[in-house]
């Protein structure tokens, strides 16, 4: 019976993990294109720290972005091309939810490196465009989709100066302040 009530605990833990993932994620997309997050940078120096800081904050936006930019650049003349492009992109999205699902797995971790299955997929996919000819469509999209990339990591102000003085002012109050901004913040982002 112990053990049963173990399995319960660590499910429920897995459970509150997956939601405030969610529930971070939900935030990070509303944040990603807030148009009061936007201003021109005073200089080269700050452009560059803002655009590597932005680069690694938001490298799964612009990888979505780019991703549907080829779909879309791939959709007319290349269906095979873009299902199995799809395909592969299923692959290895299954082995980053495998990563969430068992973080503490030696044969993830270690054997299958997040690195090594990245450099897999992008070899397949790169072997798989060259081989029927789509590199022009891929060229095309990324065209299209790395100035926009770049001017949102250049362009993209940070958020934790107001993010901290909330928590100053939280912390101040007891942390009764920072509950109820999250809470109107939830409430703006449409949970309940």
């Amino acid at each position: 019976m112990a053990t049963y009530g173990g399995v319960l605990r660590r499910s429920a833990a897995v459970v509150d993990r997956a939601r405030d993932s969610a529930r971070r994620a939900r935030k990070a997309l509303a944040r990603f294109a807030r148009p009061q997050s936007f201003a021109a940078p005073p200089d080269a120096e700050a452009a560059a720290v803002r655009a590597v800081r932005n680069l690694r904050s938001f490298r799964l936006h612009y990888a979505l972005l780019l991703w549907v930019l080829l779909l879309a650049s791939l959709f007319p003349r290349r269906r095979a091309t873009m299902l199995f492009f799809m395909a592969a992109s299923k692959a290895a999205f299954f082995y980053g939810v495998l990563l969430k699902a068992f973080p503490n797995s030696v044969l993830l971790r270690q054997v299958l490196d997040r690195r090594l299955a990245a450099a897999l997929v992008l070899a397949v996919i790169s072997v798989e465009l060259v081989m029927t000819r789509a590199v022009p469509q891929f060229l095309l999209a990324m065209a299209f989709g790395l100035p926009i990339v770049l001017l949102h990591a250049v362009f993209r102000v940070r958020d934790d100066l107001t993010a901290s003085s909330e928590e100053a002012a939280a912390a101040a109050n007891g942390g009764e302040l920072g509950s109820m901004l999250e809470e109107e913040q939830d409430l703006e982002l449409g949970s309940e």
